[in-house]
């Protein structure tokens, strides 16, 4: 996972994400500065926006970079080649919610998102200040003496250039209320994608797994903060499209992978008008 203060502070504007994710369609590699120049996103002489970028990139699962190199290649990951082709300013609220759950992540992301999205839906809760969520992150990570713990993460959905059309955070007068997922038709293929990668990260090699393995090992219903009856509703839904089959007679229920994610990630947008 990321590590804790890999933002530097910046929040995922969409549009040098989008300009990295041209960088990589195009084949191109270069040492920080160079990316910077060629994609036009902010990099100062010690300091800039173009490694915190680059990081959100590789944590919202649209590219992968050849790790401890200063020359850096991004290459797209199967969801970056989709979302460039059809939506490569992330302008869609279904893509802000696949990179925001690649955010809380811990194969993937970064580690506040993970805390904060993840892990404490029980601890921290659903509803809370932004002090009790500062709070909570530094009894996990410690203080910092020029900068919050929380850095941009609040901000990020609260932001239009940032993840704000994806509603993942609201604001009830000085709380912080966290949103379910979507339940609807629309998303199912975009889920079924998201469940077979998931599958193929966390279980390599397994066609079967049982739900409440499932979840204790990726968290992804805490993140999507579905109750039980919102998960058995969502699957039925999933289930039509083919790609996942859910075997109810055995107690827990098992997910059956039916596709390979790199088949289903092509067709996440063919039911959004």
């Amino acid at each position: 996972m990321l590590p804790i203060n890999f933002h530097r502070t910046f929040i995922p504007e969409r549009r040098y994400v989008s300009a990295l994710l041209k960088f990589a369609a195009l084949g191109k590699q270069g040492s920080l500065s160079e990316i910077a120049e060629q994609t036009s996103i902010p990099m100062g002489e010690s300091s800039g926006k173009t490694p915190a970028i680059l990081d959100y990139a590789r944590g919202m699962g649209l590219v992968e970079v050849t790790p401890k190199s200063s020359i850096k290649k991004p290459v797209l990951t199967p969801l970056g080649e989709i979302v460039y082709a059809e939506d490569k300013f992330l302008g869609e609220k279904v893509t802000q919610w696949l990179v925001h759950m690649n955010l809380c992540c811990s194969r993937v992301g970064a580690k506040a998102w993970h805390e904060v999205f993840a892990k404490s839906r029980i601890t921290l809760g659903t509803r809370f200040t932004e002090a009790q969520l500062e709070d909570y992150l530094i009894k996990l990570f410690g203080p910092v003496k020029k900068r919050t713990r929380t850095g941009p993460l609040v901000l990020t959905y609260f932001e239009d250039e940032a993840l704000a059309r994806s509603s993942v955070l609201a604001k009830e007068g000085e709380f912080l209320v966290r949103t379910k997922a979507p339940l609807l038709d629309v998303y199912a293929i975009p889920y079924s994608a998201y469940i077979l990668f998931l599958l193929e990260e966390f279980f390599p090699g397994q066609n079967q797994v049982t739900l409440t393995d499932f979840n204790n090992e990726t968290s992804w219903f805490d993140i999507c903060l579905w109750s039980q009856f919102d998960v058995e509703y969502i699957l039925s839904v999933i289930e039509r499209k083919g790609f996942i089959s859910v075997d109810r007679q055995m107690k827990p229920w098992i997910i059956e992978k039916k596709a390979d994610a790199r088949d289903v990630w092509p067709l996440i947008y063919s039911e959004f008008v």
